[in-house]
């Protein structure tokens, strides 16, 4: 992917220090797509997307959590169920009831609803940086 961003960076200027790709898909054709990454080594990433303005929220979500991985934060949800990680996945581990959280935490990547069940974000409004990925990206000590 390196090797491809190095190829595909063609713009005029400075060069960026972080490269991210976003490709936009047609909903209607493509009801799924494939996972996003970003990598930490290369500061690159690929972000797949939906072409509709109604899921631009939740685009500019996946888009923050690849920069992310970019600096150095790490996926805080469970590859087998995509269901957030308790507690460094949930944006307010501490509250009680613990469900429903009013957030994700981004690197969780969704809203916990119940022990089974999340929702993902429709908008960056909807999310937080907890502290294990703000230590992570170096905006708090360790």
């Amino acid at each position: 992917m390196r090797w491809w961003a190095w190829r595909n960076d063609r713009i005029d200027g400075p060069k960026p220090t972080v490269r991210l790709f976003v490709l936009y898909h047609d909903p209607e054709a493509n009801p799924r797509i494939a996972h996003s990454v970003g990598l930490e080594r290369g500061l690159v990433g690929v972000i797949n997307a939906f072409a509709s303005p109604a899921m631009a929220g939740s685009n500019n979500t996946i888009i923050a959590h690849e920069l992310l991985h970019t600096l150095g934060a790490t996926d805080k949800y469970d590859p087998a169920t995509n269901l957030p990680r308790f507690p460094d996945g949930y944006a307010d581990p501490e509250q009680h009831p613990r469900y429903p959280q009013e957030y994700a935490e981004i690197m969780g990547g969704r809203i916990p609803l119940t022990t089974s069940q999340a929702e993902t974000p429709r908008s960056l409004a909807q999310t937080l940086i907890g502290q294990a990925t703000a230590r992570e990206i170096k905006w708090l000590q360790p």
